[in-house]
């Protein structure tokens, strides 16, 4: 894992720290539930975000297109927390 940025577990979620803040700016943790810990576990391997979405879609019984949407929304605020996914695998 990107070693900027650290999960912890509490009260049901995982929150996801990052370790590397300016002094007097401390950003508040991003909370994720388990799906949400899958996926970004799933980037931090270079997983393609739709396979990721095939992935997902068929553990819960959804749709693709759905769970797609989901996470591309997700890698935003991952994106906007400042976490920029590792080396993505081909497509």
């Amino acid at each position: 894992m990107n070693s900027r940025f650290k999960v912890e577990k509490s009260a049901g979620l995982y929150w996801l720290r990052d370790t590397e803040q300016e002094a007097g700016k401390t950003k508040k943790p991003l909370a994720m539930d388990s799906i949400g810990m899958e996926i970004f576990l799933l980037l931090e391997q270079g997983k393609d975000i739709r396979r990721i979405s095939e992935f997902i879609a068929g553990r819960y019984c959804s749709k693709p297109e759905d769970v797609l949407k989901d996470i591309v929304g997700f890698e935003k605020r991952l994106q906007n927390f400042g976490y920029k996914p590792g080396n993505k695998e081909a497509e």
